[in-house]
């Protein structure tokens, strides 16, 4: 009895997975068209900036991070830098990245003047 018992269950399983993974697989697959990088959340928008402003900050090639900023999405790259570095400060992020970032404002849209004070980031 018990050992039917336990063959059912591990037959019960290996089916449940086998509909599971074609369902996933073949009748519902994600589709990564879905997937852009307009749909990050904050805090992973704010890193891919700053993966920018460091890029930037070896590279010192404004058009290319431009570039890179406009993949985020349909609004002006510097409103991405601004938002990222705001968002920084407030997660608190180091001072060296604080630093990549305001750069990187400033470069992207120059007429923004960036100050930076321990604890405070204001555009």
């Amino acid at each position: 009895m018990r050992k039917k018992r336990f063959f059912f269950f591990l037959l019960a399983a290996i089916v449940g997975a086998l509909v599971g993974i074609g369902f996933g697989w073949y009748l519902r697959p994600q589709m990564y068209s879905q997937a852009g990088l307009s749909n990050l959340r904050v805090d992973y928008r704010t890193d891919y900036v700053l993966m920018t402003a460091e890029i930037f900050h070896h590279e010192q090639n404004v058009e290319e991070a431009r570039r890179r900023l406009q993949a985020l999405g349909n609004d002006l790259p510097d409103r991405y830098a601004s938002e990222a570095l705001l968002s920084a400060g407030q997660m608190g992020y180091t001072p060296t990245d604080l630093q990549y970032l305001a750069d990187l404002v400033q470069a992207v849209a120059p007429v923004v003047n960036v100050t930076i004070t321990p604890g405070v980031v204001s555009p």
